[in-house]
């Protein structure tokens, strides 16, 4: 049986771009689509030790007009098959548990739900830190984009293993892969001269990175336009810059040197809340290595 493409829904409007991306994504892969709803008692004000009478407000009833409008939503993607899948409890651990056998897991980012209530927060940080799969966050759709799939290198093992995720992606897209690493000057403490850096060798430095991180995965879609690029700058700002436009940011689940937050700490947190188009954070995965 195929790996389904997961996607996570609340309810509200915002979660539904996220179908209408993982919709198209399951196209491409040409994938199951599992719509995922989690019910927490606690949002449709029934007490944690309650016993529900028969007239008692259930969590089950409103999950399943939430999955009802979302699933009418994915069927605009006529060739895609779409399923269900409704779920009650602790809302992290339950998606995660849905999305264990999921080739990709997505999820919106605003909304009014358990889900995305905590989206961004504990719920964006377990998926990304503990899924198994890819976690994509899909905000609002913001207009068109240039045809081009963007991933941040910084040489770590993440980096590397996201790049086959990036070069996929541009393929199922038909589109170009666009590789950019980040560099800069650490701050330094006050009262101390700040160090002195020469640029050129910091550019030859993160193209070395950029090529080594590239080598051998090139061979595998060929097919693929690949572009290179070395910008001084803080990763943050670099990888936001970059969402503006990109049909898709890639990057590692962790990092190191030009993009050295991007462990799920406060730099890939920052990247995720304000990216402005769809991201992918990829974890290491043995089997995924270059070919050769």
């Amino acid at each position: 049986m195929s790996e389904p493409i997961v996607v996570g829904v609340d309810g509200s409007p915002e979660a539904l771009y996220a179908v209408d991306w993982a919709a198209a994504e399951a196209g491409r892969r040409r994938l199951p689509l599992r719509i995922v709803h989690i019910a927490a008692r606690w949002e449709y004000h029934v007490r944690a030790d309650a016993e529900p009478g028969l007239g008692a407000p259930r969590p089950e009833a409103a999950g399943l007009r939430v999955l009802e409008a979302a699933e009418e939503r994915a069927g605009a993607f006529a060739s895609v098959e779409v399923g269900t899948r409704l779920g009650v409890g602790h809302i992290p651990r339950t998606l995660l548990e849905e999305a264990a056998d999921a080739a990709l897991l997505v999820l919106g980012t605003h909304g009014t739900g358990g889900l995305t209530r905590l989206l961004l927060g504990s719920v964006s940080r377990q998926a990304t830190e503990h899924a198994r799969c890819p976690v994509v966050i899909v905000p609002p759709d913001t207009g068109p984009r240039n045809p081009e799939v963007v991933i941040g290198i910084d040489g770590s093992e993440s980096s590397a293993d996201a790049v086959g995720f990036a070069l996929e992606e541009a393929a199922l897209r038909d589109v170009a892969l666009h590789a950019v690493h980040a560099w800069s000057h650490p701050e330094s403490p006050p009262g101390i001269r700040p160090a002195v850096y020469d640029k050129a060798e910091a550019e030859r430095e993160g193209a070395r990175l950029l090529s080594e991180a590239l080598a051998g995965w090139s061979d595998r879609e060929p097919g693929v336009p690949v572009t290179q690029q070395v910008v001084e700058g803080g990763p943050v700002p670099v990888l936001i810059e970059a969402s503006r436009t990109a049909e898709l940011l890639v990057v590692g689940a962790r990092g190191r040197g030009g993009f050295p937050g991007l462990h799920l700490g406060s730099t890939s947190h920052t990247v995720l809340h304000q990216a402005k188009g769809p991201v992918a954070v990829v974890r290491a995965r043995p089997a995924r290595t270059p070919p050769g």
